[in-house]
């Protein structure tokens, strides 16, 4: 086993539950001890509102058209094709100014014939919301559609009241969280002191699992856990983005945003701290 990058003996819990065969076995090439503690949970398509919430959209109109996920985009287009409503759908985003987050979402749009007037470079609402700025593009007054992806965006809603722009918005997804006595356990689990390391492959999972933190008053101690007994570990930078918004300072991540390099990384971490 190569000495610049080894988990021997670490405990390492992976909060995704989507290839987490595949994760516990690089975790177990490098010698360490895989634990798969979701926090992400489920993803269910919310036809119920996604529905009334295009109908909005094309009856009101919108100056500006903010996406940010792919999956997101994807689901809007094929939901106005279900209600009939692809051609106007389609119509409207050639006339309205489009802002897309991340390479996926772009991809989607660039399958339908349209190029966003604003994109990120690195998948991030900050990224985003720094393009904007750059620009000098006021949303004063403007009105917005943002997309979002089963969860509010705080960092989206704090900066579009600043602008002074006049926003809703549209959730094609809802996300629903493990059960309780779950994120319980895993949280109780943590402040043990039980993993050397977290691994986290989506925002989403942080999310939930600081809100649950912060339910039992726990959020704290995660964040003091993560300066100092475990170490935070993300996919990418969109996830790491989602750790620092929660306090989280010492955190590892890949260079290539791929959950194999991850792994690597976090051996990496470790065989540099001389913790092998």
């Amino acid at each position: 086993m190569s000495r610049l990058s080894s988990l021997q003996g670490k405990h390492i819990a992976v909060t995704g539950a989507r290839k987490g065969d595949e994760i516990s076995k690089l975790i177990e090439n490098l010698g360490g001890i895989p634990y798969i503690r979701p926090t992400q949970g489920t993803v269910i398509l919310d036809e119920s509102q996604v529905g009334p919430d295009i109908e909005r959209l094309l009856e009101e109109g919108t100056d500006w058209l903010i996406l940010t996920t792919g999956i997101g985009t994807q689901t809007l287009w094929d939901m106005a094709e279900r209600l009939g409503h692809r051609e106007r759908l389609i119509d409207l985003m050639r006339k309205t100014r489009i802002a897309a987050r991340g390479y996926k979402t772009r991809n989607v749009l660039r399958s339908i014939g349209l190029t966003p007037s604003i994109s990120d470079e690195d998948g991030t609402v900050r990224g985003l919301i720094e393009k904007f700025e750059s620009a000098n593009l006021s949303l004063r007054g403007d009105r917005v559609a943002l997309q979002l992806y089963g969860e509010r965006s705080p960092r989206f809603e704090k900066w579009l009241k600043e602008q002074g722009a006049d926003y809703f918005e549209i959730m094609p997804y809802l996300h629903v969280a493990p059960p309780e006595h779950e994120m319980k356990a895993f949280i109780e689990e943590m402040l043990a002191g039980k993993y050397d390391a977290v691994a986290f492959t989506s925002a989403l999972q942080v999310h939930y699992l600081f809100e649950a933190a912060r339910r039992r008053g726990a959020d704290q101690g995660l964040v003091d856990l993560f300066a100092d007994r475990t170490l935070a570990v993300a996919v990418g930078i969109v996830t790491a983005e989602a750790l620092e918004e929660n306090g989280v300072k010492r955190i590892v991540q890949p260079s290539n945003q791929r959950m194999g390099g991850m792994i690597v990384e976090m051996g990496n971490y470790f065989a540099a701290q001389g913790q092998v």
